[in-house]
């Protein structure tokens, strides 16, 4: 596709814009970590991307982005920038679970367990098998589980700043945003471009 795709990948404790397409030399990207309002950074690192590419928000040609499960805010943010930007440049918007973007951050054939973070102390997981040039395949459901099971399972793929105690991490070969990007260039179909809300069990006691 001509055109420049933009990843948007919200769903963490960290932000990833992602810039990649016709004539660039490769991906380019930005990583925040900030506390100004999610919708000013998104807009903001945008910019700062197409600008440094030497174009501007016209050279988009498709929006890709994570609907969750994750951050509540970030999800509404991320999808949010995605619709608006769709709208004013009458541009396709690809929304991936931000579990399955975790997942495609690697190659190496095996299987993986991916977290992003849910509650506190609780973590939004989902266990793939991955294998070279494949899309990653789904083996379990999303789960939510305490962030002190982790040691039982793994290796794991996590958003930026989660925190799994000693529990074995599975080497990635490129980013979320990058992998949002290659799994938009594989062709991979879209979700539904709408929150991906997962209800955790119901927390015990408090019964009327």
């Amino acid at each position: 596709m001509d055109g420049w795709d933009l990843a948007l990948v919200t769903c963490g404790s960290q932000l990833e814009v992602g810039l990649a397409g016709e004539g660039l030399a490769g991906m380019s990207l930005v990583r925040l970590a900030g506390g100004a309002p999610r919708s000013r950074l998104l807009l903001a690192a945008v910019d700062l991307l197409v600008e440094d590419a030497g174009g501007g928000r016209s050279s988009l040609s498709r929006v890709v982005v994570t609907r969750g499960p994750g951050s509540f805010t970030g999800i509404r943010s991320g999808l949010a920038t995605a619709h608006g930007l769709a709208v004013a440049l009458a541009i396709p918007v690809i929304a991936y679970n931000s579990l399955l973007v975790q997942a495609a951050r690697v190659e190496t054939p095996g299987e993986v367990w991916t977290a992003q973070p849910a509650r506190r102390g609780e973590l939004y997981v989902q266990w793939y098998r991955t294998a070279p040039g494949s899309i990653p395949e789904a083996l379990t459901g999303i789960e939510v589980m305490d962030v002190e099971g982790a040691a039982d399972r793994g290796p794991w793929l996590t958003a930026g700043g989660v925190d799994l105690g000693g529990a074995s991490r599975a080497p990635a070969s490129r980013s979320p945003a990058e992998a949002a990007l290659l799994l938009a260039a594989r062709g991979v179909p879209g979700e539904p471009v709408e929150p991906l809300y997962v209800e955790g069990p119901p927390i015990a006691g408090g019964g009327f």
